[in-house]
């Protein structure tokens, strides 16, 4: 459905992580990248419990309380090194928390490079690539939050802001991706 004039497209992109978190918010034609550092605070539950707080209320930070869309990167299902329950926590606390803010769509991390790049198969240089060509006015300073640029571009386009112009392979990811039946009343 095409937007009304004047309406801001608010899309943010995440890629959740326990070491560094990308976000990417575009607001409008603003677009505000943020990169949220949870250092280890040691091996007990309180511990692990305290990091994965700290965590979430970075990354929400800078998030409104209404959005249009959230493209979110999904933990890794065959990861099975360092902080697996504390990574899925983090996800599903983010999860819940951007539900109430509005929809959310999951992405796996090979349609995340697919996205960013037109190749499931893309490095992370090469994510980092693509979404600097694509948002030149974007600060972009790691994979981290050149893959949240990618997830929020996907978001942007799917909530009718004008993005650039995706490659096939990136339309064909785009094109997979559960997306929520559109509303016809505005969420913010």
């Amino acid at each position: 459905m095409p937007r009304r004039w004047g309406d801001v497209v608010i899309a943010v992109g995440l890629d959740p992580s326990l070491t560094c978190t990308g976000v990417a918010i575009a607001n409008g034609s603003e677009i505000t990248t943020r990169r949220v550092m949870s250092p280890n605070l040691g091996k007990s539950l309180l511990s692990r419990r305290n990091r994965i707080r700290r965590a979430v209320e970075g990354i929400l930070a800078p998030i409104p309380a209404r959005v249009d869309v959230t493209v979110i990167e999904v933990p890794h299902s065959r990861q099975q090194f360092g902080a697996q329950n504390e990574r899925i926590a983090l996800y599903w606390i983010l999860v819940d928390q951007l539900l109430a803010r509005g929809p959310v769509v999951e992405v796996a991390p090979s349609q995340r490079a697919k996205l960013a790049t037109g190749s499931g198969r893309a490095t992370k240089d090469d994510v980092v690539a693509s979404t600097r060509a694509a948002f030149p006015e974007a600060q972009i300073p790691d994979d981290n939050v050149g893959d949240a640029v990618a997830l929020m571009w996907a978001g942007a386009r799917w909530a009718g802001a004008e993005t650039p112009t995706y490659l096939p392979g990136q339309e064909e990811a785009f094109t997979r991706l559960a997306w929520p039946i559109r509303s016809t009343t505005p969420t913010h």
